[in-house]
């Protein structure tokens, strides 16, 4: 049965790769522990399943970084890292973002206002790199963690995703709806915020069907 997912995926994406020949797709991911894979084996990460089934067609690289947020004046921002200067220099033909979720965060969602602008801000610096760029906006999954002020569903699903689609408007981006693939699905989130291998999978397949126009958002 998952030879036969496989080789599905694989068919579907065809028009996504290059032809017999050509240069590998280029396919960063830009994110937080849930793109790092934390709490699952490397291989079990959506970002790693992804690249397994692509294999030699695309060169994907893993920009995820645990605890970051997206927010320029949140307590650790994604443009600080060594990764969000390696992705920029990997001059990506698609990139798919999946930050918001430690934006959440009481601390951080303060500078709320500045959100859809540094989201905005990001896809540009990207877009210097290769301005025939493919720009995906993850939603992020319905997490919630644990402590007062931590990771809120709430603030996710009220005020996040609804940025993050006018975003993905305003750049003429595209939406891939996490939140949904997610929904009603706590049992796969092993501390209430990270998915397991389960969870990896399920947002893998659902990554992989809207980058072949198969999944309307």
């Amino acid at each position: 049965m998952k030879k036969f997912i496989v080789l599905l995926w694989i068919g579907m994406l065809a028009a996504f790769l290059p032809v017999e020949g050509a240069a590998a797709v280029k396919l960063a991911c830009l994110g937080d522990s849930i793109t790092a894979g934390m709490g699952v084996r490397k291989e079990d990460c959506w970002v790693s399943r992804i690249a397994a089934t692509l294999g030699k067609k695309a060169e994907v690289g893993n920009f995820g970084v645990s605890a970051r947020c997206l927010l320029f004046k949140g307590d650790r921002p994604i443009t600080r890292e060594k990764a969000y200067r390696d992705a920029l220099a990997f001059k990506p033909d698609v990139l798919l973002i999946g930050m918001g979720t430690n934006d959440s965060k009481k601390q951080n969602w303060i500078h709320k206002d500045d959100f859809a602008g540094n989201y905005k801000e990001i896809i540009a610096e990207f877009r210097k790199q290769n301005p025939k760029l493919k720009v995906y906006c993850l939603l992020p999954i319905p997490s919630q963690e644990a402590r007062e002020g931590g990771i809120s569903r709430e603030c996710i699903a009220g005020e996040v995703i609804p940025l993050i689609r006018q975003v993905a408007r305003s750049t003429k981006s595209k939406v891939i709806d996490l939140n949904k693939v997610m929904k009603d699905k706590d049992n796969l989130l092993v501390d209430g915020v990270h998915p397991n291998a389960e969870g990896h999978a399920l947002m893998a397949e659902h990554i992989l069907l809207v980058l072949k126009g198969k999944a309307a958002e």
